[in-house]
């Protein structure tokens, strides 16, 4: 098994409403799932002794981002996600960061919910949910 550590540190940009990528990875401390998935076809025929599949047409994925909330205006978590709920927005996502050559995640995203929550003595966090709305892409920056 071949690999390699990471090195550096993930990048998360999502489009606020005006359309410009936001570099929320200061306040991000998970990504939900995010890459490409297709959906399954069952093509197995009355005589086949097994299943068959083929791939069918890419799986609308849902993801989450979630970590500390910040409301600071234009740039924060809270002033980009709270007015992006029910729009489609660009994310681009990179695992170990956005140098050139490493692994870019892009494509285009519904805003599901955006969430607060809190506990007494402890900092105020967030959750935003999206889902799939087009191709998503895998390249590299």
């Amino acid at each position: 098994m071949t690999g390699y550590a990471s090195t550096g540190w993930s990048y998360i940009a999502v489009s606020d409403a005006g359309g410009t990528l936001r570099d929320l990875s200061p306040w991000v401390e998970s990504v939900g799932p995010l890459g490409q998935a297709l959906t399954g076809r069952d093509v197995a025929g009355v005589n086949d002794t097994s299943a068959r599949t083929v791939a069918g047409v890419a799986a609308a994925q849902e993801f989450t981002l979630s970590g500390r909330w910040d409301d600071t205006p234009e740039i924060g978590p809270d002033a980009v996600l709270s007015a992006i709920v029910g729009c489609s927005v660009a994310i681009e996502y990179g695992p170990v960061g956005s140098a050139i050559g490493q692994r870019r995640v892009s494509g285009m995203f519904v805003c599901l919910s955006y969430r607060i929550s809190s506990r007494a003595g402890e900092p105020v966090r967030f959750e935003v949910t999206f889902r799939q709305d087009g191709p998503v892409e895998l390249g590299v920056w």
